[in-house]
């Protein structure tokens, strides 16, 4: 099969590989799809880049972007964020402390009851849709506190992200987990080579639970890197 190009995509902290299935139900017919897997709930799954394709592509939710090695997101032609961020936490002033002191609660809290947290960061994640029902069995905990804390400090440069030629950024009206009004001001930063687009009505899952949305903007997204790969070989 001739693949027009190749898609990564990078779920979010206590998500795994599986949420993408039916993105990659849809595309698998024109990218090679492949989908990173954390291992918070069993084997971890870390893809590369294949040199063939030209058109490279990375879909990351939320955390996802921070799971992303530097070395595959340079080499990015298009980047789609879906509720994603450079840093969790705002920039300055009392937004950034009351954003951290949150955080750093959730964190605690972990420690004593992390079922607890997992399920209330579940009914946050899919507001207003119902949560999900999580199997404990094969839980890595250890893994999961650890990435928490490194939402606590995770920090993308801007300037690596500003050197990938296009960005979509795609935000939820109603994200409980990251709020809205921070992915505009981290959207500002990345204007010359992003989109930005907002869906209503939809919580922190929206790649997820709103695929409709989504799609044609993605496919929006799809199009023009391909035609900027075109003109660039030609």
């Amino acid at each position: 099969m001739n693949f027009k190009g190749e898609i990564i995509a990078y779920h979010g902290w206590a998500f795994d590989g599986n949420c993408w299935k039916k993105w990659q139900e849809i595309l698998s017919s024109s990218f090679l799809f492949k989908t990173y897997d954390r291992g918070y709930f069993g084997k971890s799954y870390k893809p590369t880049f294949e040199k063939t394709e030209n058109i490279k592509i990375i879909f990351a939710h939320s955390f996802g972007l921070h799971l992303c090695p530097l070395e595959t997101l340079k080499k990015a032609n298009l980047l789609i964020l879906f509720n994603s961020f450079a840093q969790f936490h705002p920039e300055g002033g009392k937004q950034r402390k009351r954003s951290k002191n949150v955080l750093e609660l959730m964190i605690n809290e972990f420690n004593n009851h992390p079922k607890t947290v997992l399920e209330s960061f579940y009914k946050k994640c899919y507001y207003p849709f119902p949560s999900v029902n999580l199997n404990y069995e094969n839980v890595d905990w250890e893994k999961l506190e650890k990435d928490l804390q490194l939402l606590n400090t995770s920090i993308i440069d801007i300037n690596i992200l500003k050197k990938i030629p296009k960005i979509y950024v795609i935000q939820s009206s109603k994200d409980r987990i990251f709020n809205p009004s921070y992915a505009k001001q981290f959207f500002n930063q990345l204007h010359q080579n992003g989109e930005y687009f907002s869906i209503e009505e939809v919580g922190h899952t929206l790649p997820f639970t709103d695929i409709k949305s989504c799609l044609p903007i993605i496919q929006q997204a799809l199009g023009e890197i391909e035609n900027y790969e075109t003109n660039s070989i030609s």
